[in-house]
């Protein structure tokens, strides 16, 4: 591609006669291989659990297959929750009911829910709520907006002040004294 693009721009160049002409086709031909060729900032894949933990249950095996989070987990994880969850209810079958799980049973519950929350968290539904969940509006973040406004209130609140002592005539002392007055307001 690239032999075949130089190739071009040497044969524009030989039977072109006006230097300039050559030069835009140049700088136009460099703009949009330029262009064509930026990388694109990547894709979030999943979204953070602290970001949808209200939603996130705290044992998947206990919902009903009616749940609504169950259609946002893919197909190989919903399945394996579903036999899980037979395994479990047949184990409580088989104990007269006791529920009192192995260690091995809990370990593989533990690891079923973390393979459960992570499939939630990846799914482009989930992650297409909030795409930008670093950005309070369109260019700043949360810390930057707050900035931005704490450093506005405090403007704000520092101009009031002068407004008053202007208002009560008390940002500089009164000029009907015969004698010499300091100015106390730090202005020459």
């Amino acid at each position: 591609m690239q032999t075949r693009s130089t190739s071009i721009l040497q044969s524009f160049a030989s039977s072109s006669r006006n230097a300039m002409g050559f030069n835009a086709f140049f700088i136009g031909a460099c703009f949009i291989v330029g262009s064509t060729a930026c990388q694109t900032p990547n894709q979030p894949n999943a979204v953070p659990l602290e970001k949808v933990s209200k939603d996130l249950p705290s044992d998947w095996t206990t919902l009903k297959p009616s749940d609504w989070r169950m259609a946002y987990l893919d197909a190989p994880t919903r399945e394996s929750l579903f036999l899980f969850r037979k395994e479990l209810q047949d184990q409580a079958a088989e104990s007269d009911g006791s529920h009192a799980y192995s260690d091995a049973t809990y370990t593989q519950l533990r690891e079923m829910n973390d393979a459960c929350n992570k499939s939630y968290c990846a799914n482009a539904v989930v992650i297409g709520r909030d795409q930008t969940p670093e950005l309070a509006g369109t260019s700043l973040s949360i810390n930057e907006a707050y900035m931005n406004s704490a450093t506005v209130g405090d403007v704000d609140l520092r101009q009031v002040q002068d407004d008053w002592a202007r208002f009560w005539l008390m940002n500089k002392p009164s000029t009907l004294s015969p004698y010499p007055i300091v100015n106390t307001g730090g202005r020459p």
